[in-house]
């Protein structure tokens, strides 16, 4: 659950910010990118909406070494596959965040820190707040 929040979230509001696509408005391949990264942002708040889900910061730290666990295997299907994903082979060609934070292969670095910072934030916003009843005197 707890990848599915953060690094589900955080991934696809990078990716709708700064979307890589290959086609234009109004390409199917077009809608198909949005509706599919905001469909993995709707799953992650509907386990914590609806199923109270409730995100910790511990989960902060297992979403980070499950991501940093599958960087091996992502690189090997990036070079099986010839592809890209998670942008670990090159930068995007239309721009996008890793534009500013360095050339390759270091933005990969900078990348654990903005991961933490995203993934820090989702769970700050979507925690659950403790209830403090105010005393009336």
């Amino acid at each position: 659950m707890d990848f599915v929040v953060f690094a589900g979230i955080g991934g696809a509001i990078q990716a709708v910010i700064t979307p890589v696509l290959d086609m234009n408005f109004p390409h199917f391949r077009f809608f198909h990118f949005f509706y599919t990264h905001a469909g993995i942002i709707l799953t992650g708040l509907y386990f914590v909406w609806v199923k109270n889900y409730r995100p910790t910061f511990r989960g902060v730290l297992k979403t980070m070494i499950a991501v940093n666990a599958l960087l091996p295997i992502i690189m090997a299907a990036n070079w099986l596959f010839d592809g890209n994903y998670m942008f670990l082979r090159m930068k995007p060609q239309n721009g996008s965040l890793l534009d500013f934070l360095g050339p390759y292969p270091w933005y990969i670095l900078s990348l654990e820190a903005v991961a933490f910072i995203m993934f820090s934030l989702i769970w700050l916003l979507l925690r659950k707040r403790s209830s403090r009843k105010k005393i009336v005197s």
